[in-house]
């Protein structure tokens, strides 16, 4: 079932923008050294790794103010975050070049969760109760406007979220294993429309899904958001049944897939060389041809579910890395190219550093990976730190 419904925004509301220097630890760029393999060694082709910058900021707070980060497109050097600041959450560009905040706008002064930026920074969204309602809200900090996008009022439904690749559209779906397990739900895509004049608006595509009981969900738009993969898994680990769809906004169609997998996996990116999976025993695979044949292509192996690596994959599919924790404070950044479908050698470790929490990795306009994390300081007091690897 496709809903189309147009809106456009209504409450506006102030926003301060700033510029001012960073009070905090200083924001800093640090030179690091990737010790890569002598290049007489290397393979002078495309197929291979070359990192044409590499850097480090670092910041300090306390562990409960900065709620979530995000990079600014390639070249920007802009880092984008939402945090707690006098009693209030504000989301702020900061330029870390010149060690400045850009800009610094309010956000909400309520408890926030589920926060996610989107890529580029243009948009952030939110979810924040609402007297007896829940409600998700996208704010475009730029124009200080924001829109409410939905409301429910069930306390034990919860929801995941993710961006396309642009920033731009947002999707957003049901938890399997939240409220009512067989009752419909939906996988929604919002479509934002920046107007200068008028704030901005979005446009939305439902698709309604059949409730089957207790299930895994997940939800993959590929990088522009014109297909959305989604898998549900039912049962056990011992017994499981799942189901495939491919869900297209342009026609409102539900196509049914065939199954390509006798384990259950959770799927990682669907991007134009096929669909990549991880599964439980961590090993990751490519399937191609999910619409017709699948073919289900092992790339790498895992650890036997222990300390198995957090799998990140670029929209066309041919750069994988890999984010392992690998000891106490030590985490590392491994990468390797997908060449016609298979694993071109095997990961090459890129970075290593210290982190006693890693928080997150992406792929940004597959041109660089960034990777931030962060350590914990007396009083709970902690320090951040962001890493770009450009190649």
């Amino acid at each position: 079932m496709k809903r189309r419904k147009r809106k456009r925004c209504i409450v506006f509301w102030g926003g301060i923008l700033t510029a001012a220097v960073l009070s905090s630890c200083g924001v800093g760029e640090q030179d690091k050294t990737i010790v890569l393999p002598p290049l007489e060694n290397q393979v002078m082709d495309s197929e291979k790794f070359r990192f044409d910058r590499i850097q480090q900021y670092i910041d300090s707070g306390y562990a409960e103010n900065v709620i979530s980060l995000a990079w600014g497109d390639v070249g920007t050097d802009m880092l984008c975050l939402v945090k707690k600041e006098d009693g209030r959450y504000v989301y702020q560009v900061i330029d870390t070049r010149e060690d400045t905040v850009l800009s610094s706008v309010f956000v909400d002064d309520r408890s926030l969760a589920n926060v996610s930026i989107a890529p580029g920074g243009e948009y952030l969204s939110y979810e924040v109760q609402d007297g007896e309602e829940m409600t998700l809200v996208v704010l475009c900090p730029s124009q200080g406007t924001r829109q409410i996008l939905h409301r429910w009022r069930e306390p034990a439904e919860s929801f995941s979220y993710i961006w396309s690749d642009d920033g731009t559209m947002l999707f957003s779906w049901q938890n399997g294993d939240s409220g009512d397990a067989y009752k419909e739900w939906q996988v929604t895509r919002y479509e934002m429309e920046t107007e200068p004049e008028d704030g901005f608006g979005y446009t939305v595509v439902s698709f309604q899904m059949k409730g089957n009981g207790s299930a895994w969900r997940n939800v993959c738009p590929n990088a522009d958001g014109t297909e959305i993969y989604v898998r549900e898994q039912l049962g056990t680990f011992d017994n499981t049944m799942s189901c495939n769809w491919l869900l297209l906004p342009a026609t409102a169609t539900v196509e049914t897939l065939p199954e390509y997998s006798k384990t259950p996996v959770c799927p990682v990116r669907y991007t134009q060389a096929g669909l990549f999976v991880q599964e439980e025993s961590g090993d990751v695979y490519l399937i191609k041809d999910i619409r017709s044949q699948p073919v289900k292509t092992k790339l790498i192996s895992g650890n036997a579910g222990a300390y198995d690596p957090f799998v990140c994959v670029c929209a066309n599919g041919d750069h994988m890395f890999l984010m392992e924790w690998v000891n106490y404070s030590m985490y590392q950044i491994s990468g390797v190219r997908i060449v016609d479908g298979k694993v071109d050698g095997q990961p090459v470790v890129l970075y290593n550093d210290n982190y006693e929490s890693m928080n997150g990795i992406k792929i940004v306009s597959d041109q660089a990976v960034v990777f931030w994390g962060e350590e914990f300081l007396e009083n709970n007091g902690y320090r951040y730190k962001v890493t770009v690897l450009r190649y």
